[in-house]
């Protein structure tokens, strides 16, 4: 049987400043440095046989986390980003209301 394990990239930029990321590529913040740590751990024992991710930057940093340890590819694929927001991205969230 085939598992499949989803997992969210860590905090980046735009979730501590409150700002629509969308496929705006955001880095990864100190404390998602530290979440992508945890999650190496979380997963040492856990056989992986292939990592995907989308190619952002925030994305490919947090998958690094599985595919590096156990000598992995990182599979880029854009068509995993999230939506596009389009004029919104990297907008703060506070804005919207003035804006539209």
């Amino acid at each position: 049987m085939t598992e499949l394990y989803l997992i969210r990239h860590a905090e980046a930029e735009g979730n501590i400043f409150r700002r629509l990321q969308g496929q705006y590529d955001s880095m990864i913040t100190p404390n998602g440095l530290r979440q992508i740590r945890a999650l190496s751990e979380r997963f040492r024992d856990i056989p992986v046989d292939a990592v995907y991710a989308s190619d952002l930057t925030r994305t490919c940093t947090t998958a690094g986390a599985l595919c590096r340890p156990k000598a992995l590819p990182l599979h880029k694929d854009r068509r995993l980003r999230e939506i596009g927001c389009g004029v919104w991205e990297n907008t703060p969230f506070a804005e919207f209301e003035r804006l539209d």
